[in-house]
């Protein structure tokens, strides 16, 4: 299974206290240990606690290899200037870092860092959006046109709502010629603002990547550009604040934020960079860390995502049939798709999250997202016995390195080859 779209040595920050593990000696400065958060508690929930119907255990998942996730984060390309990773379960706990937070100043990667979700966000908008379907605010199966009139082009079909969040709208997305593309570009229009409706409105001056709503899958963003409008709409505040007052406050997420316009990464964190082409065929690293937070703005941290993704499995922020809309995968084609794909050519996709299939037969649920000089990613297993979140910063624009985040899900939960 392949996901969408000589280093130093990575760092084993933490173990679970029964399965210790030593510090492995990285290029940058060491990290003192660090530990990770207790369990999660029960929290004031919209849901009635009701979770997915899952086994106890999946077939196939492999003891916590601590030295296969250490490797995974070793294996790093040049093109990635640092990442961290946060295993946990009722296996135990493990929590890695390698390369560098600061290229200047060789700072370490810190274990807590905070980073840029950039489409992770989307999973967050999902949430929000099937609240107020549970509200009775909002009827998943009614056209988006009703509640966002002259928004869309009047030749559109109707575009129900439940189809922008599994991506089988059909909107076109943006092109390179709506926003920069090259690494120059990128920097010098990093602090530009898109309002969402600007986004959209870009975007459906394009070609529709099929006709009729709901009959395949493929994935974009401007079906949550509407989606995050349809918020703002329903409620009369921006989505951001929508998202911190519905998930962020109720799960005590202390180190995650919605920006609006903010350009800064709170906490400690890790800077991000994109090389930029000079002159005799050399590259330069530009420092992007602040940037417009724009439409995939969200920040946080390893341990507020696997809280997060903690909470949402157990059914704590949604009630029964909007938790049900969470993981319906629709039974269409993906376009394009292939038998690499997660979804073997078919869509793969549900609301807001992404359902893989691994070699040994482990189906996890997850979400990844880039922006410039962050990519991050978080997956589970449906029952929550293992969690993966990671993120690291690639120089190469906002895109994920499909290799690398291949080996770090191998290596959290398939078995490693037999030597």
């Amino acid at each position: 299974m392949t996901l969408p779209s000589s280093p130093p040595a990575a760092r084993t920050v933490m173990t679970a206290a029964r399965h210790r593990a030593p510090v492995v000696a990285l290029a940058c400065a060491v990290l003192a240990p660090v530990t990770l958060g207790a369990a999660v508690p029960a929290v004031a929930a919209r849901g009635t606690g009701s979770s997915l119907s899952v086994e106890h255990r999946h077939d196939g998942l492999p003891d916590l290899d601590r030295r296969a996730l250490q490797q995974a984060l070793s294996s790093a390309p040049d093109r990635v200037t640092g990442m961290l990773a946060r295993v946990a379960g009722p296996d135990g706990h493990w929590a890695g870092v390698y390369g560098c937070a600061d290229v200047t100043t060789g700072q370490a990667v810190p274990a807590d860092g905070h980073f840029r979700l950039g489409s992770v966000t989307k999973t967050f908008i999902a949430v929000v959006v099937l609240q107020l379907a549970a509200e009775g605010r909002v009827d998943l199966g009614r056209p988006v046109q009703q509640y966002l009139p002259g928004v869309l082009p009047d030749g559109y079909p109707p575009i129900p709502v439940r189809t922008l969040l599994n991506f089988t709208s059909g909107l076109p997305e943006l092109t390179a010629q709506d926003l920069p593309t090259t690494p120059a570009d990128i920097v010098e229009h990093r602090f530009d603002d898109h309002p969402l409706a600007e986004l959209v409105a870009h975007a459906v001056r394009h070609e529709r990547p099929f006709t009729e709503p709901g009959s395949m899958q493929v994935y974009g963003a401007t079906g949550y550009y509407l989606a995050a409008l349809l918020v703002e709409d329903l409620t009369g505040h921006p989505y951001q604040e929508e998202i911190t007052t519905r998930v962020v406050q109720p799960l005590h997420l202390r180190d995650t934020t919605a920006p609006k316009n903010d350009p800064t990464i709170p906490g400690p964190h890790s800077h991000g960079y994109i090389a930029v082409p000079q002159p005799g065929g050399a590259t330069q690293l530009a420092d992007i860390t602040e940037q417009n937070p724009a439409a995939g703005g969200m920040i946080s941290t390893t341990a507020d995502l696997d809280r997060f993704l903690t909470v949402l499995f157990r059914g704590r922020l949604l009630p029964p049939a909007q938790q049900a809309e969470l993981f319906a995968v629709p039974d269409v084609p993906y376009l394009g798709g292939t038998d690499h794909d997660p979804g073997h050519g078919r869509a793969y996709y549900s609301a807001g999250l992404l359902r893989a299939t691994l070699p040994n037969g482990v189906t996890v649920w997850g979400k990844t997202g880039s922006t410039y000089g962050y990519t991050a990613g978080m997956f589970t297993t449906s029952d929550l016995r293992r969690r993966l979140v990671y993120s690291f910063n690639p120089t190469i624009g906002g895109g994920n390195d499909l290799a690398l985040v291949n080996r770090i899900l191998s290596a959290t939960f398939t078995a490693p080859p037999a030597p």
